[in-house]
């Protein structure tokens, strides 16, 4: 017997293992509201992705418990033992095992430069780790065994820190530069770049010299410091006791605190550093502020006075003090910008509606990462906003779905799951997605770019689903935590991850990985995270957030604007090309991007993704004007055609909408299939092109009281915006006093007009030349009108309720209604409505038989043109591939697997009518290819609407090519027998697709029903009286069937029985009704269609369309064209149907499919038609197609030249016009496998792979050109064991080669390769088109038969008999002349070069050579500096050399210093005589470099040359710029400095908290007001100063 007891211990120790194993578990996930996180990590996903930063963090000391900190200036030592590339600005520092290396490098990475080291006798630590930090100050920290050694640096800062432990030794090893001692100053002069450094010992100290390392025991201290004194300083000595008093001031820790006033806009940002004085009673450092910072600092801010240093990043200026204050404005961001596109011309809201359509539909890829997901999520948000604007609430309604199901996807971790889930790591304090990109995971990078997206989407979420914040919201505020983390106390995450609040901007690497420092080159999408920041805080009420992102938006654009777009030209480099740079790096910026070189994306990726929290980008319009030039001139924006992958159409174009919406709709509408950048929605283009038409420029000097808002102007009228997020309404109150009442969870502009309706039609299809009914409904205001349209054709307008309209005789294709309702002279438009003219038919005008096979390409045709959205729907509107070019679906023509569908995402399907011949169960065998590693799909099937597949994957066939094909099969698809609408949907794509064979395996296990909804029906307008009969539907099994009728369209909306077998219709009007039955056993359905003809005669037309070519298409001469036409006769038959080229017959088809072959066609423009006749004899005519025929304009290279690589056989190059388009063709000749090609364009570069039309035979289609215009491409080959690329050929558009003499000397030889034209008629040649008279073996310039010296060496001089000969020159032989500098940076200097003797000469100028042989040589642009040139005569073995100096221009340069009442102004450099202006007005001209002018305070004096090239000196008149306090701290008494023309000046003093001590006229004797604070305690306070404006001196009593 079992002791009880026992069991019962054995349960308890089990049930507690249990509770503890379930609690380890349970802290992997955390939840979040609705959402969670894990904290263990899951896995790599099936291509090893999900990675986290390797090692551990390297921190000691105050750091360690800390979030760790990446994304600043020296995250490179949180993750490497040792880094060099610190950039502080002025200083730059490495570290290595002896401590810390201190140079001063310009401009670039650090390499080898090591002037000076510094750190400990004996140190040799293998790492420097962390050991504190601050806001903008970092401490390194070295120790091994007894030695430890720390350096502390900040931005901006001119000082270093140091401190060692108490046993060990200051050392300093001096590499470059002179050192000298001086007391306890070790001073070093010229240590590298000019610069000088000197270092502080504690008073008492000395420094031992050993070589070159100099050491010191501080005197018994542990602390010292080192300074880079100001750069150019005549006295280094002098300058080394100026910065003593700073030197033992240490900082202890910085901070950035930052507050918002909606009212005002204004955001305030103070500065603070705390400091320990390590000895004497300085406690001010000197703090270096950067251009963002001087430039806005606040009234009430102290003034940087002291020297300015040149950095990467501009002018840093120093202060003497510890605080100091920034000041900006907010402007306002949107949503989206307004609907008021109707207000602009050409705007039509069918095309609007037609555009989201084109997007609906766009499912989210499975595979992706955290960035990529993140766009497309964005494409999905703003088309879904414009959505709404417009009313398309069904689009709307099935994006936030898609957007939903996705983003609470990432944001709920379960377990077992590798992908759309976010991983809390805790030893790096940071949240990474998985999957993740561009290095998001390992490396922490751009974290604030990808949740910016995240971020945003949840906005929009909350902006439509109130209440999601409250399940969600958790979730997304750890993901603003962790990019952007407001708390110094934050236990997860570190304080503004990515953003350093000193630099005014983010930096993107999480370790600063590259050696010219961190970098951030997307700074709009960095802006796009601040923008979120605003949207995700005002929506939830969350005023941190709010305010925590307008401060980051407001600082992030000054310094965007001073160091990537340089708006006042005052901090790039001279030589800097591009009016803005890509990437900002810690010690230099480029005009690269992490993907290509090409300057277009380096537009492009300071501007993308482009919404309405962009508008910062439009503020300044006089820079906008500048670098739209620019971008003119450097990229292809003008030519509609250009297919270079990096100009991103859609985001340059709204960015000149800034200035010139108008030109940016022209280009729109120029260019409408050009190729969109991932993540841009072509209805957000269109949309925001139109509404900025509307609306104006934006107008930054006006701002609003709430932070969602925005001011537009045009022509002098101003457009108030703004989008209340609040549950109530608002009014928002603008700074120049206009007020805007905002409904609640609305957006508001002032052009509102208080009418609207709802527009509906009885039916969304209608036959050929049919009706629909249209109706406006759902009112609100006072309405007078109600006008509707068809596109941009007007219907007719109504002018009483109820407002409805008959739209009729409706063309083929799809049709958008909308209409426009009044309120006098104002309007509103109602939402669209689609109306579908034409049925969906088979590509070969009859159904795929099944059992059979049918080719991906050949989806269905809409009769009514493109068949996005009723065959298919693709979700990029341009075809990739080429077959089928007039639709969007990316299908190919593969010389081996047929027409195949490739480039497929989620989201898109394909249709195909099929003929099932027998119900049963198939497999389907399919052809497909992948060259994704992964994978692709899945994809399935459906019939008539319903799911009859499961999903299937493709596996990768190729890792890099994806033209391996290979078979797969799907199993079990249950078809019923008869015709059927087929749809290949796609869940994912990554996968090409080619033929699909249907083969029959077996039985259904089940019978279902057979609908027959009988003949159609014609019926005598007279009686206008028919009935419907369903009797014929059988049951195989003979269960009771149930019946339902519905009606598709008709003229009118028909009122009857819908369940009946057999009901009756009444009361039909002319024209042709449709009505679809459904057959029900209970289990099963199965449906069919009538269609009901009512007529005065009985009998219908029949109708017919031209289903190819498509309207229009151009042809070349000498093409067949293949006509094909679909026709119906609804009460009989088609037995004829012919073909005409305007009145002239071209053929007939009696049989279905009715097609035509045309040969000859001839030049120039022909219409086509196709009439159909009736077995009655009634006849149709189909609406007409135009189709050009141009002539054959086609020029041929044959050639084995190559730009890299070799070819044996060659290849074969056709350049062919068509129309407005040029088909590019290359054929390999060499006989090699696996071949691919890819298109390369010259200028600017692009790579594009081509089209497989035969084999080694690729082809590629450029659209868009212009006759004459000269085009260049190469073609790269790709085979098995190599590639080759062709020469660039050039061509010209509309040119015609095969009619030109391409051998003018008839020697055989084409003339694109015969290097020796003009050979003697009958002479043999080589290879090369050279006869033997015309060969020079030597190349000595005398051909073989006239050479009595064969063999002569290179480049000798020779005789007329091909003989060394001596060569001579006269000593006058060369007139130099040479052109100074106009003007400073002209850069114009000129040398000109004159030889008497003719001969091939090669002039060498520092470097650079040229050749001339004309006698002449001018070379031009030349900077200003020392030149080398040398002048050779090769043949001769002759060399003369000189030197010269390009003098540098002058540009004006003067000093203006200021009294009460005059300036007196001397002119150092510039061109005499100076014209002197004050206030726009001439006072003075004076050949005098030195003079006195009249002035008053406020006025403008200016200073001309007469060279206007060398600029205008200027100088704002501001005599209270020098009010000052004096000394300051005081220990009571202290004096203001004030202008010596003010006599009497009232002074209020405040204490700290603004209270009200005194206010009293004060006297000021020679400038100046005597004060005292004796009788006060200690502390601040503020002394107002009221001049001709008051001012604030802020005072401390010590």
């Amino acid at each position: 017997m079992k002791n009880p007891t026992t069991n019962l211990l054995r349960f308890a120790i089990s049930t507690l293992f249990f509770f503890q194993l379930n609690l380890v578990n349970a802290q992997k996930v955390v939840s979040l509201g609705n959402g969670s996180y894990t904290t263990q990590h899951p896995g790599a996903d099936s291509a090893g992705r999900n990675g986290y930063p390797s090692g551990s963090p390297q921190l000691s000391k105050s750091a360690i418990g800390k979030p760790v900190p990446t994304n600043d200036w020296w995250s490179k030592l949180i993750l490497n033992d040792h880094a060099g590339n610190l950039f502080n600005y002025p200083m730059t520092m490495r570290t290595d095992n002896q401590g810390l290396i201190v140079t001063y490098i310009p401009w670039g990475v650090i390499g080898d430069s090591a002037p000076i080291e510094v750190g400990v006798t004996g140190l040799n630590a293998s790492k420097a780790n962390i050991s504190d930090y601050s806001d903008w100050t970092v401490t390194m920290d070295w120790q091994n065994s007894t030695h430890n050694f720390q350096a502390t640096s900040g931005i901006g800062m001119p000082f270093l820190y140091f401190e060692k432990a108490s046993q060990d030794e200051a050392r300093v090893k001096v590499n470059g530069g002179n050192a000298s001692i001086s007391g306890e100053l070790l001073l070093v002069e010229n240590a590298s770049a000019g610069a000088d450094f000197v270092f502080y010992a504690p008073t008492g100290s000395t420094w031992t010299k050993s070589g070159t390392v100099y050491t010191s025991s501080l005197n018994g201290k542990n602390y010292w410091s080192m300074a880079m004194l100001p750069q150019n300083t005549s006295n280094a000595s002098a300058a080394a006791q100026e910065y003593k008093q700073y030197a033992y001031v240490f900082p202890t820790d910085t901070t950035v605190d930052w507050s918002y006033n909606p009212t005002t806009g204004v955001v305030q940002t103070d500065f603070e550093v705390t400091t320990e004085t390590k000895e004497g009673s300085q406690t001010q450092i000197l703090q270096g502020l950067l251009p963002h910072q001087w430039s806005n600092l606040s009234a009430t801010s102290p003034i940087p006075n002291k020297a300015t240093y040149t950095t990467v990043r501009g002018d840093l200026k120093m202060l003497a003090g510890n605080t100091f204050q920034v000041e900006n404005t907010y402007k306002g961001i949107l949503p989206t910008l307004p609907y008021l596109a109707n207000y602009s011309d050409g705007f039509s809201p069918a095309s609007m509606n037609s555009k989201i359509s084109q997007i609906e539909n766009d499912a989210l890829a499975t595979w992706t990462d955290s960035y990529n997901e993140g766009q497309v999520m964005n494409r999905l948000v703003q088309t879904a906003r414009i959505a709404d604007q417009v009313g398309n609430v069904e689009a709307r309604d099935k994006m936030i779905a898609t957007v939903k199901e996705r983003l609470e996807d990432w944001l709920t971790y379960e377990s077992g799951e590798v992908a759309f889930l976010f991983y809390y790591n805790n030893d790096w304090s940071a949240m990474l997605g998985y999957p993740a990109g561009h290095g998001q995971d390992n490396n922490i990078n751009d974290h604030h770019f990808h949740w910016g997206y995240f971020i945003h989407a949840a906005a929009f979420m909350e902006q439509f689903e109130p209440g999601w914040a409250d399940q969600w919201g958790p979730m997304i505020n750890y993901l603003v935590r962790d990019a952007a983390s407001d708390n110094r106390n934050d236990g997860k995450f570190p304080f503004l991850r990515n953003f350093s609040p000193f630099a005014g901007h983010s930096w993107a690497n999480g370790f600063a990985s590259f050696p010219q420092g961190n970098d951030q080159e997307s700074t709009s999408e960095s802006m796009q995270f601040n923008s979120s920041l605003i949207h995700w805080g005002t929506i939830t009420g969350n005023d941190d957030i709010r305010d925590l992102g307008v401060y980051l938006y407001t600082t992030e654009q000054t310094a965007i604007e001073e160091y990537w777009l340089d708006v006042y030209e005052r901090n790039f480099k001279d030589g800097q090309q591009y009016s803005l740079v890509s990437r900002v790096w810690g010690n230099s910026y480029d005009n690269g991007t992490f993907w290509t070189s090409d300057i277009t994306a380096s537009y492009g990726i300071e501007m993308y993704p482009m919404h309405a929290g962009s508008l910062y980008l439009g503020h300044n319009k006089p820079y906008v004007e500048k670098l739209w030039n620019e971008i003119e001139s450097n990229t292809g924006i003008l030519s509609a055609g250009d297919t270079n992958p990096n100009l991103w159409h859609d985001t340059f174009w709204k960015y000149l909408s800034f200035i010139n919406p108008q030109k940016a709709i022209e280009l729109y509408d120029a260019y409408p299939n050009r190729v969109m950048k991932f993540g841009v929605s072509d209805a957000q283009t269109y949309h925001w092109l139109h509404a900025m038409n509307a609306m104006g420029t934006i107008d930054a000097t006006v701002t609003a009281d709430y932070p969602v808002a925005a001011v537009f102007e045009k022509e002098g009228q101003k457009t108030y915006v703004a989008h209340n997020y609040n549950a109530n309404p608002i009014t928002v109150r603008f700074s120049d006093g206009a007020e805007l009442q905002v409904p609640a969870r609305q957006m508001a502009t002032n052009k509102d007009v208080d009418v609207s309706g709802t527009l509906t039609s009885d039916f969304d299809q209608a036959y050929i030349a049919g009706s629909v009914n249209l109706t406006v409904s759902s009112l609100e205001g006072t309405v007078s009108k109600v006008v509707f349209y068809d596109g941009n054709t007007l219907l007719g307008e109504d002018n009483a309720a109820p407002f409805t309209w008959k739209a009729t005789n409706l063309s083929l294709g799809n049709h958008g209604m909308y209409a426009r309702v009044y309120e006098g002279a104002d309007f509103n438009v109602t939402n669209s409505v689609s109306i579908q003219v034409g049925a969906q038919v088979p590509y070969s005008g009859s159904p795929f038989v099944i059992p059979g096979t049918l080719e991906a390409g050949h989806y269905d045709v809409f009769e009514g043109g493109n068949g996005q959205g009723v065959s298919y729907i693709d979700l990029s509107p341009n075809n990739e591939g080429g077959f089928r070019s007039e639709e969007y679906v990316d299908a190919n023509i593969d010389s081996n697997e047929g027409a195949t569908l490739g480039w497929l995402s989620a989201g898109e399907w394909v249709e195909y009518t099929i003929e099932v011949q027998d119900a049963g169960v198939y497999s389907v065998s399919f052809r497909c290819a992948s060259g994704n590693s992964n994978g692709g799909g899945p994809f399935y099937f459906e019939i008539d609407g319903q799911r009859v597949s499961p999903n299937k994957s493709v596996a990768s066939t190729s890792s890099t090519d994806w033209d391996v094909w290979v078979t797969k099969t799907l199993n079990n698809l249950e078809l019923n027998k008869g015709s059927h609408v087929l749809r290949l949907v796609i869940l994912n794509g990554e996968f090409n697709l080619g033929r699909m064979t249907f083969t029959r395996t077996g039985n259904l296990s089940y019978a279902p029903p057979v609908a027959d909804a009988g003949d159609n029906i014609s019926v005598l307008l007279s009686e206008a009286t028919a009935t419907l009969d369903a009797s014929a539907s059988t049951d195989p099994e003979g269960q009771p069937l149930t019946y339902q009728w519905e009606q598709q369209y008709g003229p009118t909306s028909v009122t009857f029985d819908k369940t009946s077998a057999t009901p009756v219709l009444s009361n039909l009007e002319e024209g042709v009704y449709n009505f679809e039955l459904t057959v029900s056993d209970g289990t099963y359905t199965a449906t069919d269609a009538v269609k009901i003809l009512v007529s005065e005669t009985g009998n219908a037309a029949p109708s017919v369309s031209i289903t190819a070519p498509t309207n229009p298409t151009s042809y070349v001469a000498g093409t067949r064209i293949n006509i094909a036409a679909t026709a119906t006769d609804l009460d009989g038959n088609v037995t004829l149907v012919e073909f005409f080229d305007g009145a002239t017959k071209l053929g007939e088809d009696a049989t279905d499919p009715y097609t035509f072959a045309w040969n000859n066609a001839s030049l120039g423009t022909h219409v086509l038609t196709a009439k159909a006749t009736d077995n009655l004899g009634v006849t149709s005519v189909s609406e007409a197609v135009n189709v050009n025929v141009d002539p054959l304009l086609l020029c041929t290279e044959t050639g084995t030249q190559s730009l890299e690589g070799s070819f044996s056989e060659g290849y074969k190059a056709t350049f062919e016009t068509v129309g407005t388009s040029v088909k590019i063709t290359f054929e390999l000749l060499d006989n090699k496998s696996g071949v691919i090609a890819y298109l390369f364009r010259k200028s600017p570069f692009s790579e594009k792979q081509m089209t497989e039309v035969a084999s080694k035979t690729f082809s590629e289609t450029i659209s868009g050109l212009s006759t004459g215009q000269t085009i260049s491409y190469a073609c790269k080959f790709a085979f098995a064991g190599g590639l080759a690329v062709t020469r660039y050929i050039d061509y010209v558009v509309g040119q015609d080669c095969e009619d030109e003499d391409t051998d003018a000397d008839d020697d055989g030889v084409d003339d694109a390769f015969d290097i020796c034209p003009n050979t003697p008629s009958g002479a043999s040649v080589n290879t090369n088109g050279c006869a033997e008279s015309q060969l020079d073996s030597d190349s000595d310039g005398v051909n073989n038969v006239l050479d009595e010296c064969p063999g002569t060496p290179a480049g000798r001089y020779v005789d007329a008999k091909g003989c060394l000969a001596q060569f001579e020159l006269s000593s006058d032989n060369f007139d130099i002349q040479i052109t100074n500098e106009s003007c400073e940076n002209k850069g114009n200097g000129v040398l000109e070069v004159v030889a008497s003797e003719s001969h091939s000469y090669t002039a060498t100028l520092n470097s650079t050579s040229y050749n001339f042989t004309n006698n002449n040589l001018t070379v031009s642009d030349l900077s200003p500096g020392s030149f080398a040139l040398c002048l050779q005569v090769a043949a001769g073995n002759y060399e003369q050399c000189f030197s010269f100096e390009v003098e540098a221009g002058a540009s004006i340069a003067a000093k203006a210093t200021t009294s009460a009442k005059a300036a007196f102004v001397e002119v150092f450099e510039g061109t005499a005589p100076f014209e002197v202006l004050v206030n726009g007005e001439k006072v003075l001209q004076t050949a005098f470099a030195s003079f006195e002018v009249k002035i008053a305070h406020g006025d403008l004096l200016e200073v001309k040359t007469t060279e206007a090239c060398e600029g205008i000196f200027s100088k704002a008149i501001d005599l209270y710029q020098d009010v000052a306090v004096s000394p300051n701290p005081t220990q009571g008494a202290f004096e203001i400095r004030v202008p010596r023309s003010e006599e009497v000046i009232r002074v209020e003093l405040y204490s700290v908290v603004g209270q009200l001590l005194s206010s009293e006229l004060q006297a000021a004797p020679n400038g100046k007001v005597f004060l005292t604070l004796e009788n006060k305690p200690k502390g601040v306070y503020f002394a107002k100063v009221h001049l001709g404006r008051p001012i604030s001196l802020k005072i401390i009593k010590q």
